[in-house]
């Protein structure tokens, strides 16, 4: 991925994107990219969960083993992949 950084925690890696010129140390804006499964995790579990937001990031860090400083899910994008799947059916960002 051009420009992309790859985020390395305990047990895993996930691919974030650097959105401006600055290395990640210099408190760069880092856009988070999810996969289409651990989106599809995010939607089913909005719906189980009474649509709880705090509950799917809390499942959302159990499922993929995130530890506590490591960021998951905001609300923002939480309900946009909510959104998208009850238009299109689909996960998978717009294009």
């Amino acid at each position: 991925m051009k420009g992309g950084v790859a985020v390395e925690g305990w047990g895993w890696t996930r691919k974030a994107q650097v959105v401006g010129k600055f290395p990640l140390k210099y408190y760069a804006v880092v856009k988070m990219v999810w996969s289409n499964e651990q989106r599809a995790f995010a939607v089913e579990t909005y719906f189980s969960q009474i649509h709880s937001i705090v509950a799917v990031q809390r499942a959302f860090r159990t499922r993929y083993q995130i530890p506590p400083p490591d960021r998951v899910p905001d609300r923002k994008s939480i309900l946009l992949w909510v959104e998208n799947f009850r238009e299109t059916g689909s996960v998978s960002e717009k294009r």
